[in-house]
């Protein structure tokens, strides 16, 4: 597969992700991980099985959801291998009726296992958020210092 069809296809799987996400499809989104992955929202959660049973704990707060991925960089580092980064933006409807709303990034590597590109581990930091306190790694900020 040469780079630009790796390309594709880990897009694929990034913009997979937020669209079973959004349609609460714990089963598919899981599928997106590797086997023995590492999913770390703020918590590191190891093994598809456990992946998958983390969606519906997660999505129960909300009535609803929209996430938004960009700024998409991949970078191959093996024949089946690539590390990857991307940036959210993820609208939530609380159960109250309020939102939540997160600006973020998603720090990927990617193995190529059983015919497709999935998530060897996923890690999210967030740059802010509003309307919801939540316990996930900051974007490392930047310095102010004067010289």
């Amino acid at each position: 597969m040469d780079d630009v069809a790796v390309h594709a296809a880990i897009t694929d799987t990034i913009l997979s992700y937020a669209e079973h996400v959004d349609a609460g499809d714990a089963e598919q989104w899981a599928q997106l991980f590797c086997v023995d992955a590492v999913f770390d929202e703020g918590r590191a959660i190891q093994g598809r099985a456990n992946i998958e049973a983390l969606l519906p704990n997660l999505l129960k707060l909300f009535s609803a959801t929209a996430h938004y991925v960009s700024n998409i960089r991949i970078n191959r580092t093996g024949p089946g291998s690539a590390s990857g980064i991307s940036y959210v933006y993820a609208w939530h409807r609380k159960l109250d009726g309020t939102d939540f709303e997160f600006w973020g990034r998603y720090l990927d590597v990617f193995s190529f296992e059983d015919g497709a590109w999935r998530f060897a581990s996923r890690k999210v930091e967030q740059f802010g958020a509003r309307g919801l306190n939540i316990k996930v790694d900051q974007v490392p900020r930047r310095s102010h210092e004067r010289t």
